[in-house]
């Protein structure tokens, strides 16, 4: 029985040997895996290289606009260059220098918008859908607000019963205030830090806001109530509602953010479904995971359709996530104001709209059920065009493009004539005053990518530029 035992003994011991091997190789190639993902995204010179090229013409597009001194046009004159230096680089395949040169780039943009005096001292109320109201400083009165209207350091804004607003800051930060709601302008200019600042005094109602991937650490945005401070970080989509009694909502839906109340600060990710918290003047509540909206499939934001018949061609708008009751909407109008269609709930993942004549549309979609967990997509953006038969006023279109390939996509950088469209594999891309664009395009595969620039008018004249690329590993 003693022999039984012991040989029992051995093979439990042999047992135990074998499962601590397998843990340790299983912890040496999750160890390996990891070492190998940060280098294939944060250490790899070539990712980090495209990623500063992508940063800085981001913000260079940001910056271009047509209200700028003349410093600081200047100023993306010379960026311009030195970006297409960066490319160059990057194209011979000099990453760590294509690096250096994109990062000082960035560094030079961020120092021209921190000095400039317009982008420090108004916004601008881009879009107005029904009853929206501004009183400037030093009024006392509110007036009727009107699209483009420029606003300052203490202007109030409030929207009426099924109306709101959008607000455009000089740091590409978009802010949408939602029916019922009054904010303060309180502060449009520079932090502490030596960034930008941009803080909105929220009195009533709800407010969403979107910041851009170019914010920095020195640069700050801020939604301030009575109880509540909510600092978005970069690339972060936050809601921010005010109840009537006084508590306060914040929703991260996407990126993260900063909320202090009661001396208390605390970070929120969004995570995959977005998340809440209720605060008071007591402090923060218990966070909640949100309901995400199904995700768009088509039309994609910004794509353009080119149709001989739009009114007698169906549109069918699909997504993905179907089995789960989705709510859609479709607008002309880019803050929903008005509905082509009643709020439909479906069951499945698509809809069928007829009707639909040449113009610019909108749609977003949110998870049926309780409006305190759900919330809605972003807006998407789509253009429908007639192709005519015979241009109304004939011209021939002028399109130049250069073309850097990087390995798992392309930088493109070309002309046309001003006003003039441009879009890349039919996404819309801006095209600036002077008739330049640029974009970044990353293939979704392997092998051959043909990749289509078309230049085109109201008036049905087109120039196309075509080529094929190879996309390759970046590793």
């Amino acid at each position: 029985m003693a022999k039984k035992g012991r040989e029992l003994d051995w093979i439990t011991i042999k047992y135990k040997d074998i499962y601590g091997i397998i843990l340790v190789l299983a912890a040496l190639g999750l160890i390996g895996g990891g070492v190998f993902f940060y280098w294939r995204w944060h250490g790899n010179p070539k990712i980090q290289a495209e990623r500063a090229l992508t940063k800085a013409q981001r913000l260079q597009d940001t910056m271009d606009t047509p209200d700028l001194s003349d410093e600081v046009k200047a100023t993306l004159r010379q960026t311009r260059t030195m970006l297409q230096q960066a490319r160059n680089e990057f194209a011979a395949g000099h990453f760590p220098k294509a690096l250096s040169m994109a990062n000082d780039v960035l560094e030079t943009l961020k120092n021209a918008q921190a000095s400039s005096s317009t982008s420090q001292k108004y916004a601008t109320l881009v879009t107005t859908e029904g009853q929206v109201e501004v009183k400037r400083t030093g009024q006392h009165l509110f007036t009727n607000a009107s699209e483009q209207m420029i606003l300052e350091d203490g202007d109030i804004v409030r929207t009426g019963k099924n109306s709101s607003a959008q607000i455009k800051y000089h740091n590409g930060q978009i802010q949408i205030i939602s029916s019922d709601s009054l904010v303060v302008i309180q502060a449009l200019s520079t932090s502490p830090a030596g960034g930008s600042l941009i803080e909105v005094a929220l009195k009533q109602g709800f407010v969403e806001t979107q910041t851009p991937e170019t914010m920095t650490a020195k640069d700050e945005s801020i939604i301030a109530t009575e109880t509540t401070k909510v600092r978005p970080a970069a690339a972060s989509r936050v809601g921010v509602g005010q109840a009537a009694n006084g508590d306060v909502t914040t929703s991260i839906f996407t990126g993260a953010g900063e909320i202090e109340a009661a001396g208390r600060k605390e970070t929120l990710q969004a995570g995959a479904t977005g998340v809440s918290v209720v605060t008071t003047s007591t402090g923060l509540g218990q966070t909640e995971a949100l309901v995400p909206p199904p995700a768009a499939d088509t039309p994609k934001d910004q794509q353009i359709f080119r149709l001989e018949d739009p009114v007698h061609q169906p549109m069918v708008f699909k997504w993905k996530g179907g089995g789960v009751a989705t709510r859609f909407e479709l607008s002309a109008k880019p803050l929903f104001s008005t509905l082509l269609t009643d709020q439909t709930v479906r069951e499945d993942d698509n809809v069928t709209v007829e009707g639909m004549p040449a113009g610019t549309y909108y749609w977003r979609l949110r998870t049926e059920g309780d409006d305190k967990r759900t919330f809605w997509s972003p807006i998407y953006r789509f253009r429908i065009l007639q192709i005519y038969q015979r241009p109304k006023i004939k011209r021939d279109l002028k399109l130049s493009v250069d073309a850097t390939p990087i390995g798992d996509g392309v930088i493109l950088q070309g002309t046309t004539d001003p006003g003039v469209s441009i879009s890349v594999n039919d996404i819309e891309v801006p095209v600036n005053a002077d008739g330049t664009f640029s974009k970044i395009v990353i293939f979704s595969d392997y092998g051959t990518q043909a990749v289509q620039v078309r230049a085109f008018d109201d008036e049905g004249n087109e120039t196309i530029w075509r080529k094929q690329f190879q996309s390759v590993s970046s590793y």
